[in-house]
């Protein structure tokens, strides 16, 4: 065991718009079969702020 087994890892991604069109339904469809429905509500509100026109 190493100091290195207690330090916390953080990891994010970035997607950009054409790629959370293409990944978004697999996403909420992992998340799904994870029982993970926030996972799967957060997915689905960023594919609708995307489709939907911006406010004015």
């Amino acid at each position: 065991m190493t100091l290195d087994s207690f330090q916390k890892k953080i990891t994010f991604q970035q997607l950009t718009r054409e790629g959370l069109e293409l990944l978004g339904p697999t996403v909420e469809t992992m998340a799904e079969a994870e029982e993970l429905e926030a996972h799967k509500q957060a997915v689905r509100i960023r594919l609708q702020s995307i489709s939907s026109p911006p406010n004015t």
